[in-house]
């Protein structure tokens, strides 16, 4: 696994408010294999991987793409702001 991706795992997991511990039982797997993942040491599965985006609710696409993250914030913003500017206008 890319080092990109183990640092957003993490980045994602602190942002959800989980420890180790608690993302490792939600997941059901052992807290070692969590922070491998972490660390970069261990892969994961695509079906990890959508497990960890709807439980941290992230994009699958932030934990893998620079790009999408790079981007992903002025997008999202942009979409948030658009969205407000409409309910104002009607």
């Amino acid at each position: 696994m890319s080092e990109f991706t183990a640092k957003k795992l993490k980045e994602a997991r602190v942002r959800a408010g989980f420890t180790q511990d608690e993302a490792a039982k939600l997941m059901n797997l052992k807290k070692t294999t969590m922070s491998e993942m972490e660390a970069g040491k261990r892969s994961i599965s695509a079906d990890e991987l959508a497990q960890f985006s709807r439980i941290y609710e992230v994009d699958v696409r932030e934990l893998l793409f620079l790009e999408f993250t790079e981007a992903g914030e002025e997008q999202r913003l942009a979409a948030k702001y658009n969205s407000f500017f409409k309910l104002l206008v009607v």
